[in-house]
Parts: C-alpha cells; structure tokens; sequence
C-alpha cells in the first residue's frame, strides 16, 4: 500500500535510495516470520546478516571510515519500512545504527583507529543510562554494574554502557561525573530477562560486568564533544528519538495494511450482507486514521530535516527548532497509541487473535512508547519557549 503523503526530498538520494533498495528486497521475507521471531523471542540470524549485508548497521556512520552517512531523516525511512514489515526488526536495526550517537565523545584516535580501523560494518549493542559504578585507577576503570534492556538480538563487536565515576568531584552544572564506556562483549555477562509485552524478538535483556578494567582512552564524557566525522553526530544530545519514531510509524503503516486487507473480507457481526470496507462509516474513520499516520510522518520528516539541516551548517538549532523536534517524539509516541487503539477497534474481534498481525503492532508500539525519548518533557520545554521563556533547558 502507498503512502497518502510522499517524504520530503533528501539531500544525499543516492546513498538513501542504495540502501533503501537493498532493505526492501528482504521486507516480504521479514514479515513472513516476524511470528517465528516473535516465537523465538529473537530476529532470525538469518535476517540479520542479510540486513547488515544491506548496510543498516553502518547506515549512520561517516562515509571516512566506511559508512553509509545517512542523515537522521534518511536512516528513519530505512527503520520505517522495516517496522512495516516487523516492529521488532524495526526497533532491532535502530537501536545498533543509531547507538554510536552515545559514544561520539571517544577520542578521536580510539574511534578511527581502534574501532573503525578495518571499517564500519559493525554491531553494536549495550544501554547508555548510567547505571554503572566505577573506580578510576592507573589508566582507566574499573567497572561494575547491571543494565537492562541492551536491544539485539545478535552477537555485537562491540558493547556500551554508561556509567558514574565514584568519588569524582561533580560536573560545573552540579551533576555527577557520568561516563560512557566501549568494550567487548566477552566482558559482559548477558541474563535472559527479556519477556516483555511487546517487541519481543529484540532480546533486550539486561547485562552484568564485574570489576572490568576498560582503558581510559575507551571512555568519554556521556553528555560531551563530538568526535566521529558526520553532521549528525554534531546534534545536541538526545534519546534518537527520530529513528524510534520510525517504529511506530513504521507499525502504524503496517497496521493500516494489515485492516485494508481485512476490509475486504471481514463481514459485521450483524449483517453479513457486506463486507466492512463497503461501510461509510467504516471509510471515513479509516481515512482519517490514515491521514492521521501520513501527518505524524509528515511531522517527523520536517521537524528532522530542519535539525539537520542546522547541522549541516555547522550550527546549534535553535530552542525553538529543538523543542519542536524532540518534542514531536514526546507527541508521536502517545499518538501512536492512540491510533494504534483505533484501529484494533475498527478490527472488531479480528485483531485480538494471536495469529493476527495487528495485535503484536499494538503490543510493539505501545512497549515502544514506554521509553524515555517519548517521555522527555520536550513538550512542557517547548511550550514554555512558545510563551517566550529564553532559559529553556
């Protein structure tokens, strides 16, 4: 099914459309198993290579060390269409493309020679929110902790986690000296907690690590400078809410085809002389449930591209422009639950079936919209800068 609105125009099409063009010839098979998946509780091996053979896990990474270099807006599309297909593939390839955001503040050195030195097709897999306790010593860390909902279902190159540095005097603005880490992921102990409501292949389980050394040079500021050569990595710091938007418009959009297809065969309860894709009332909701969908995507492309346009430039967006984009996650989230809710309804009992596609879209999105980037305070920030507050933080 085509979109009601097309996305807006992309400054690099050519590197959009390669990758886009080698994701959709895999889209058919992913939503003919995202039920296997969701049985094993993890993306098809399978599936995930052909995908990183796509180049999803290196979309984001600059083009200098091998990458894809798509933009925030051109990466979303790609999580988009793969969401359609399977939410947990969806929130699977955003959550590896996009988490070497958090570790941008790395020296330099370490990431273009230690890291990407043999190039970007890389995994990578950890949780950013500090719930590590370290010790500095003699050249690094030691580090302790357990983090939860570390998303993949792959076995990465790499691992990250956030952590905080005990006794460390606390940062100019008050907060404590919290820290991101990058290591190996025979360095972490992985436990199966993962048996969740929604999103269920991801394998976003928890993770240990006990007294690890990591080098000091494998660590940088969690909120800090940017070191990886591509604009998007230059943006103010932020839960990447973009591509997590993506999954939700991505389940959205599938869910809109998932009812197109039962319109045409499902009959009332009551009057099965008709098919309930012949109802007007049935019509006009489904209308507006699609225009719905095409202006939360809509919203996203432009909030997205005015960001990164900035970027672009080299410049900071202003309060204005940001509030407006992450507050647009903060909206997308909960609209998405919404939507999501009225379409299950207009699928009358259908929908409630375990072999239906549209009730794990429903479980997905609203496991999705538990997260924090939906839940930010951007909206109450932007808010307060359309009333003229200059002090928004």
């Amino acid at each position: 099914m085509s979109t009601v609105l097309q996305p807006t125009a992309s400054p690099d099409q050519a590197a959009d459309c390669l990758v886009l063009g080698r994701v959709r010839a895999h889209l058919p098979e992913i939503a003919a198993r995202s039920a296997e998946a969701e049985a094993a509780r993890a993306v098809p091996a399978d599936l995930i290579a052909a995908l990183r053979e796509a180049g999803v896990f290196r979309m984001s990474l600059p083009r200098a060390w091998g990458g894809e270099q798509l933009d925030l807006v051109d990466s979303a599309r790609v999580v988009r269409e793969i969401s359609r297909a399977d939410g947990s593939a969806g929130w699977t390839v955003q959550a590896a493309s996009m988490a070497w955001f958090f570790v941008r503040s790395l020296p330099h050195e370490t990431l273009a020679n230690e890291v990407f030195g043999d190039g970007a097709d890389l995994m990578l897999r950890g949780a950013i929110a500090p719930k590590g306790r370290a010790t500095a010593v003699a050249g690094g860390y030691r580090l302790s902790g357990r983090w939860p909902l570390a998303s993949g279902s792959f076995t990465p190159d790499w691992m990250l986690a956030g952590f905080v540095v005990e006794g460390a005097p606390p940062l100019p603005d008050g907060r404590p000296d919290m820290r991101v880490a990058l290591f190996r992921p025979q360095q972490a102990t992985f436990l199966d907690t993962w048996d969740a409501v929604g999103l269920r292949a991801t394998q976003s389980t928890d993770f240990t690590m006990d007294d690890v050394f990591v080098p000091e040079r494998f660590t940088g500021p969690l909120v800090g400078g940017n070191n990886i050569p591509a604009p998007f990595y230059g943006l103010p710091y932020s839960a990447t809410g973009s591509s997590h938007d993506a999954v939700i418009i991505g389940c959205l959009e599938g869910a809109l085809d998932d009812l197109a297809a039962l319109a045409t065969t499902k009959r009332p309860a009551f009057d099965p002389r008709l098919v309930i894709g012949e109802d007007p009332v049935f019509q006009e909701k489904f209308a507006e449930l699609h225009l719905r969908t095409a202006a939360l995507n809509a919203l996203l492309e432009q909030t997205g591209r005015v960001v990164m346009d900035r970027a672009l430039a080299g410049v900071e967006p202003t309060a204005r422009e940001w509030f407006g984009y992450t507050g647009g996650h903060q909206h997308i989230h909960h609209e998405g639950i919404r939507l999501l809710n009225e379409l299950m309804t207009l699928s009358g009992s259908s929908g409630l079936y375990s072999s239906h596609p549209l009730q794990r879209r429903w479980r997905d999105v609203r496991c999705v919209s538990q997260h924090v980037a939906g839940n930010n305070g951007s909206l109450r920030r932007l808010g307060a800068v359309l009333s003229g507050r200059e002090d928004v933080r």
